[in-house]
């Protein structure tokens, strides 16, 4: 299925790149960011959406003083951020360079998801186990806003896959409350970075409206098992949403532009 919606979806990717084109050169509006938290992790919250939606280029190099312009913050909130994110090998601090954004790398996505897999598995389990009547609750609101995105007839396009990679940090960071597990937290996090952007990519390069309802669906089907406490069920639930994150790497890997995975590689220009 994914394989037969790719050539259709790039040639209306066109419009699309042009919105994310005019975005990068704007501060980021900082919407639906998580209330209360310390400017340090405010920094790493909005440098995580940034990596997330491709506005920090895989394989750019940037300087701190530009970070902190995108990010609306001050310079030690920014490195606080910066050195975390460098834990997590999404970014990387090259003394006399600057700050890099490392690229993405297909192969070793690939063999991680095999790791998320196990990880999340873990997490949802103890999350269907032990989530509390509130964090039901708001899961419950996140089933709503994801049903809300297929209800019309909008056209798939940059502000609705945004809105889509909103409510699934929602939705992977309530999970991860809901386990109560802080290593696991730890660890979760910056995969779900990594493969919120590899979905972006994805969607903003070879998706289709067929395929966001699936995507969408596979998340409504995962987050009602947690909500109603159906481990077995959540299980499977999983398993299907990472066959089908898995799915979208070979149509990545075969037919996109290389230079997009990282900034180094001069892309090829027709004449």
């Amino acid at each position: 299925m994914i394989h037969r919606a790719y050539s259709q979806r790039r040639r209306m990717a066109s419009s699309c790149e042009d919105n994310m084109q005019e975005r990068r050169l704007e501060p980021l509006e900082h919407l639906n960011e998580t209330p209360g938290i310390s400017r340090a992790e405010l920094a790493y919250e909005r440098l995580e959406t940034l990596l997330a939606h491709m506005e920090l280029r895989p394989g750019a190099f940037l300087t701190m003083a530009e970070l902190q312009t995108r990010t609306g913050l001050g310079r030690m909130p920014v490195l606080e951020a910066t050195r975390r994110l460098s834990d997590d090998t999404l970014l990387e601090v090259r003394a006399g360079r600057g700050i890099r954004v490392l690229p993405i790398d297909l192969g070793r996505e690939r063999r991680l998801l095999r790791v998320r897999h196990d990880l999340e598995r873990f997490a949802i389990e103890q999350a269907c186990e032990r989530a509390s009547t509130l964090e039901r609750s708001q899961m419950r609101q996140l089933a709503a806003a994801l049903a809300d995105l297929v209800k019309d007839d909008a056209p798939l396009c940059d502000d609705r896959v945004r809105r889509f990679n909103d409510i699934d940090r929602r939705l992977d960071r309530l999970v991860l409350k809901a386990a109560s597990e802080p290593f696991i937290e730890r660890t979760l996090r910056p995969l779900h970075t990594l493969f919120r952007r590899l979905g972006y990519l994805f969607l903003m390069h070879f998706g289709d409206e067929p395929l966001i309802r699936t995507n969408i669906r596979l998340h409504q089907e995962m987050l009602e098992c947690v909500i109603d406490g159906r481990v077995q069920a959540a299980d499977e639930a999983l398993a299907r949403l990472m066959a089908f994150a898995g799915e979208m790497l070979e149509p990545i890997e075969k037919h996109l532009d290389p230079a997009l995975l990282d900034a180094a590689i001069t892309p090829l220009t027709s004449e």
